[in-house]
């Protein structure tokens, strides 16, 4: 009799059960600790089921019989076929954890469309107060400017006075009419390598780079000037956004070299630095939205 006992219970273990027996002769203490971890995760998981669903409804869950939490509940011991019906159920998505998981993930989902929706009413709001706020500002201005004309025209003007460079004495006559200023010449600028962007404007610099490249190469210049010069956030974004975009253009299409590097970048230079820009361009565009998004929600109160 208790011979069939022993094989029953061994029958009723797992591929995974036997090949933890047959380590646990080589580690018995580390394999001791792992089966007692996994039991009480089991225990757990088991108790949070039968607090949620009650314990026929558990049982259907599993799989097994009302009996057999009973037995549970009475020894607090996981039989062979409970530890199996258990491990299913992990497999399957089931547990505490994974069923909050989900409904988080399922609220943050509404959520956001909801916020989504208010901020699409939102822009729309602003749009229609901004145009609002333009021609209100058209009209005052139209205002001013029909007064400023009749002030003008009410106001008599001064005779006898000789405008400023005229020809009195007290002018100065710096150039011949009869002669024609002479430009001075330019020459290309000495390089050693003409592919780097020197940070600077120099005379003469559209002979290195190009016409096309050069007009770039100033509006960057420009852009970088204005860089420390905005307060607003909205606007430090716009501004980095703008210099990103040019420099991509600069080493993209133009394979020029930005400074502070002295030594020409190569195509794979050149690559990396355009993808290194593309993925500041992609984070600057999520940090403005939720710039965008908190000041929404703060009705404009966030400045940072």
């Amino acid at each position: 009799m208790k011979l069939d006992s022993a094989t029953y219970e061994i029958g009723q273990l797992s591929s995974e059960e036997g090949i933890r027996m047959a380590e646990s002769e080589q580690y018995p203490e580390s394999t001791r600790s792992l089966d007692s971890l996994r039991e009480m995760r089991l225990v757990a998981l088991l108790g949070d089921l039968i607090g949620e669903q009650g314990k026929t409804q558990a049982a259907e869950t599993l799989g097994v019989s009302p009996r057999t939490l009973t037995r549970f509940e009475d020894g607090r011991r996981l039989t062979p076929t409970l530890v199996g019906a258990l491990e299913r159920h992990l497999l399957e998505g089931g547990g505490s954890a994974a069923a909050t998981q989900r409904h988080r993930l399922g609220m943050l989902e509404d959520g956001l469309r909801e916020l989504e929706r208010l901020l699409r009413e939102g822009l729309a709001a602003l749009r229609q107060d901004g145009d609002a706020a333009r021609d209100e500002q058209a009209r005052a201005l139209a205002g001013l400017e029909k007064r400023l004309a009749a002030l003008e025209a009410a106001t008599p003007s001064a005779g006898g006075a000789q405008p400023v460079g005229s020809g009195g004495s007290g002018s100065a006559t710096t150039a011949n009419p009869g002669t024609p200023a002479a430009k001075p010449v330019v020459g290309r600028p000495r390089r050693d390598y003409y592919d780097l962007v020197t940070a600077e404007a120099e005379p003469g610099e559209e002979l290195v780079y190009g016409e096309a490249a050069t007009a770039v190469i100033v509006q960057w210049r420009e852009a970088r000037d204005a860089m420390p010069r905005t307060r607003d956030a909205l606007d430090r974004f716009n501004a980095r956004e703008r210099l990103y975009q040019l420099e991509i253009e600069l080493i993209d299409e133009h394979k020029l070299t930005l400074p502070p590097t002295t030594y020409p970048w190569d195509w794979g230079d050149r690559r990396q630095e355009v993808r290194r820009r593309n993925e500041l361009l992609d984070e600057l565009i999520v940090d403005r939205k939720l710039l965008r998004l908190r000041r929404f929600l703060t009705f404009g109160l966030w400045r940072k």
